[in-house]
């Protein structure tokens, strides 16, 4: 495993152990063969993202992307692997969003067992078993407290729906086949959506790669729960099939 990221000093100190949820984490198959190209990726060093070009947007995207922004409620479970120059690391994500209004269950990162982040647009917490919560104004200020360095959190939430999080033109955007987002260059951020998945809401990302000057995330995007809707899962994955539980 990557070595896990140190808090930095006078932060709050958190706990090495925490009980886990009740309910457990599920792992897949697969992933023995696909986590390891995802902690090869991040041994790569740092460096600067190419620039992307302009694309001529396909006749069908202003449509989907309108039908993805109105997909505003989901639970989505599926893993994290991040890197910077000085750090790197993973960890298992369970992530419930209800409007502005999320609830994060985040298992294995720091050593720290499994730690819950709620928040809103006004406030975030950190909560673990036996600690006082930990306040920010913003998922970015909550890492940057914690880390030392930010994760883009509230872009994730558009992004994870394939869909760029600002509606500025200065968003540089590439398409593939299909018409959906290949890649993005945002708010310092560049991204490439490796697959696709489908489900009863629409083809969703299964995997997708942000890299900025200072940090490398990937994100495994494996089975998404809508209101009104089975479970999508990824189903170029072989572990799920229609006879196979979560």
């Amino acid at each position: 495993m990557p070595n896990l990221p140190r808090l930095h000093p006078p932060r709050t100190k958190l706990p090495s152990r925490i009980g886990r949820r009740s309910e457990g984490w599920r792992f897949w198959p697969s992933l023995g063969l696909i986590i390891p190209l995802l902690f090869l990726n991040a041994c790569v060093p740092l460096r600067e993202p190419p620039a992307l070009s302009t694309q001529r947007t396909p006749p069908s995207w202003l449509s989907h992307q309108s039908q993805m922004a109105s997909i505003d409620s989901w639970q989505l479970k599926g893993k994290l692997a991040y890197r910077n120059d000085a750090d790197s690391g993973s960890a298992w994500f369970d992530w419930t969003q209800d409007g502005d209004n999320f609830n994060i269950y985040l298992s294995g990162p720091l050593g720290m067992g499994t730690v819950q982040i709620s928040g809103n647009p006004e406030a975030i917490t950190l909560s673990q078993p036996g600690e006082a919560d930990i306040n920010a104004r913003s998922s970015s200020a909550l890492t940057q407290q914690l880390f030392g360095w930010q994760l883009p959190v509230d872009q994730m939430r558009h992004w994870v729906r394939g869909i760029p999080a600002s509606p500025s033109s200065s968003v540089i955007k590439t398409f593939n086949a299909e018409g959906l987002l290949d890649s993005l260059q945002e708010d310092n951020w560049q991204l490439t959506i490796n697959r696709y998945q489908t489900g009863p809401v629409g083809p969703l990302p299964s995997i997708i790669k942000g890299r900025s000057d200072d940090l490398a995330f990937t994100l495994l995007l494996k089975v998404w729960s809508f209101p009104d809707h089975h479970p999508q899962h990824d189903i170029s994955d072989p572990s799920h099939s229609p006879n196979k539980s979560e």
